[in-house]
């Protein structure tokens, strides 16, 4: 008897024979292109604090990713200076894992902006939201908001013995130990051995080194040229005579030895093969006297770089850290500068045992 097959069951067999002739290389996964969250912030303009450092600066939320099939979703905030478009030199990431919204203190959001903006200027930050899920997968990101933000130097307050009090005729109100500039411990080094950058602004400089917030502490006087007194004496004085002389100094003490000195600092450069100058000569910082910093913005080339004083190498800083920790250390390495560009460079000193500098590129 013959047979006859109808046209569907033919169709199926030739399906299946096909389908039986291939092999797993021939089969490919085609993945849908994703959707990227949708970001928002509670923060237009802030000005930061660090009296509020405790304090919920804002927070951010944001949609789910969607890349097309499920995956375990890294989130990152990422923030830029206002116009750098997040270059890599410019952009500091904040990871947030898998949650969907971010609320941030002023303490931790003020680390992110130290790592992009000057301290204490309205500066244009930029953020968005980075979605990754690892294994090679391009990442997702979302819209950019834009925030108007001032950071703040975190400054460390220390009392005696991690300090002394320079209380003299330069301060305002003068001859007030709360409300003096300080000298600090040196660090690595033990509780007799300070050191600070002063400004003083009085022709005849005249001050003691107070051990604390008041007179009845105790005060290191003047024993002589170079020398303390162990309480109490005569004030020490710096060479006096005109507008010349006032300006910034470097003071040093030795409350072991009862021994003290001083160092007129006229200027801070900036010198190495990443500058201008070369290792040849230094291009000129700008004093801010508010802040006690020194800062430069300049066209710099892949090289090294340091900070010295007064053109010269008796005062120099660099960074001894691998990678560098943004601490100056004098005679320190130099400090790399990986790319060429524009950048801004300041060295904060001016604030007793809180020493840092910042290389950002604009």
């Amino acid at each position: 008897m013959k047979a006859t097959f109808k046209k569907p069951l033919l169709l199926l067999i030739a399906s299946a024979t096909l389908l039986a002739s291939c092999t797993k290389k021939d089969i490919k996964a085609y993945l849908t292109p994703g959707s990227a969250p949708l970001f928002n912030t509670t923060i237009t303009t802030l000005v930061l604090l660090q009296a509020n450092a405790n304090n919920n600066a804002g927070s951010f939320t944001w949609s789910a990713a969607d890349f097309g099939y499920k995956a375990a979703i890294t989130y990152s905030i990422q923030f830029c200076k206002g116009g750098t478009n997040f270059a890599t030199a410019s952009t500091t990431d904040l990871t947030v894992g898998s949650s969907l919204s971010k609320t941030i203190t002023v303490g931790d959001l003020n680390a992110k902006m130290q790592e992009i903006i000057t301290d204490g200027v309205a500066t244009q930050v930029q953020a968005r939201l980075k979605a990754d899920v690892g294994s090679g997968v391009t990442p997702l990101y979302s819209n950019v908001v834009t925030m108007t933000i001032t950071s703040y130097l975190d400054i460390v307050s220390y009392g005696f013995p991690d300090a002394m009090n320079i209380a003299g005729n330069g301060q305002n109100p003068q001859w007030d130990p709360p409300t003096s500039p300080q000298i600090c411990k040196v660090r690595n080094g033990g509780y007799s051995n300070y050191e600070g950058y002063i400004v003083f602004n009085n022709a005849s400089p005249e001050f003691k080194m107070v051990r604390g917030n008041n007179w009845g502490a105790g005060d290191h006087g003047s024993a002589g040229p170079g020398l303390l007194t162990a309480n109490g004496g005569p004030n020490l004085t710096l060479p006096s005579g005109g507008a010349g002389l006032t300006g910034l100094y470097r003071v040093r003490a030795n409350t072991g030895l009862l021994i003290w000195s001083y160092d007129k600092i006229n200027t801070f450069g900036i010198i190495g093969s990443a500058t201008p100058g070369g290792w040849g000569s230094s291009t000129a910082m700008t004093f801010v006297p508010a802040t006690g910093s020194w800062t430069i913005t300049a066209d710099l080339v892949a090289g090294e770089v340091k900070f010295r004083a007064n053109n010269d190498w008796a005062i120099n800083f660099g960074d001894n850290n691998n990678p560098i920790d943004n601490k100056p250390e004098y005679d320190g390495s130099n400090i790399p500068i990986s790319a060429a560009g524009n950048y801004t460079l300041t060295l904060n000193i001016g604030i007793g045992g809180n020493y840092s500098y910042k290389i950002k590129k604009n």
